[in-house]
């Protein structure tokens, strides 16, 4: 188990936003999903522009390196940041955390269904990867050192399963 860093911050914009999402570590390549009460929408790769996020009340970007989840308020956008690297700048860090091994998160649909799909979306969604019969996202779970609780799920990446 590695050290992991659960972090939070606001920014007041979406420029501010958008410096973030230009400037921390999340590696390659990138993947976005934005939703609001009546909408999500389907996993795109790389970072998402600023007309595209306004439009939406949550949004999550994530690489290999880490995940940033945002929330819009009344006073701009509340962050929450989730890696095992270091503390970026303006974020505060909420109590220590740990990771567990990584995990295949395998997505529903393959075989006879050949499209991914949730089961709490009323759709099919489309991935930004080749479909393949065995389609998985690769996850990361953070765990509160104290309790032991696990209370995050970071995604890293998505998996095409050799051989399909």
């Amino acid at each position: 188990m590695d050290k992991a860093i659960v972090a939070t911050a606001q920014v007041p914009d979406v420029s501010a936003l958008n410096e973030l999402l230009a400037s921390l570590p999340f590696g390659d390549p990138k993947y976005h999903l934005l939703q609001r009460p009546d909408e999500i929408t389907d996993w795109t790769k790389e970072t998402p522009n600023t007309e595209v996020i306004e439009q939406f009340t949550h949004g999550r970007l994530f690489g290999n390196q880490g995940e940033l989840r945002w929330r819009k308020t009344n006073g701009g956008y509340a962050l929450l940041w989730l890696s095992e690297g270091k503390l970026p700048e303006g974020f505060t860090e909420q109590g220590e955390w740990v990771t567990c091994k990584s995990q295949n998160i395998y997505l529903l649909g393959g075989g006879d269904d050949p499209e991914p799909r949730d089961t709490r979306i009323p759709r099919k969604l489309r991935y930004p990867i080749q479909q393949s019969k065995f389609l998985c996202i690769k996850a990361i779970r953070y765990k509160e050192s104290k309790s032991e609780t696990i209370r995050f799920t970071r995604y890293t990446e998505f998996v095409q399963k050799s051989g399909d």
